[in-house]
């Protein structure tokens, strides 16, 4: 699910805004109405959930100027290793979008967000994470 909630306003699922993507949805997706928000039902394969979701994002965000920052995940704290494709992999995701669309609001720059994220997690060691303080 990609869901846009824009920071600040809640168009309603019926607006104008949405007319070109509910007449032509990314290939893969079907557009549904979740709640008082709009958004897609996608099915994309990619190396890893996060590589699938970048890509149907850009394209949302390229054709039709619109940035999908929530795949309906209600309980971010609730945290799972169950690899790149599960449940935590939908976490990430949903975080790393919510960073996407409120960093700029707050006037940091995408590259900030990149920056923090490399400096924030440090060098990994054989693919590994480091330990955990």
């Amino acid at each position: 699910m990609l869901i846009h909630c824009p920071v600040g306003r809640r168009p309603r699922p019926d607006c104008p805004e949405y007319e070109a993507i509910r007449a032509a949805p990314p290939q893969g997706c079907r557009v549904e109405e979740f709640g008082a928000y709009c958004g897609l039902v996608c099915e994309r394969r990619g190396a890893t959930l996060l590589d699938a979701v970048a890509g149907v994002c850009a394209e949302i965000r390229t054709g039709h100027g619109l940035l999908m920052t929530d795949p309906g995940i209600e309980k971010l704290w609730e945290w799972s290793s169950d690899g790149t494709d599960g449940w935590g992999a939908d976490v990430v995701g949903q975080l790393l979008r919510m960073a996407a669309e409120q960093g700029p609001e707050r006037g940091y720059k995408i590259e900030d967000l990149v920056r923090f994220l490399r400096t924030a997690a440090g060098p990994s060691q054989g693919g590994r994470s480091l330990p955990r303080w």
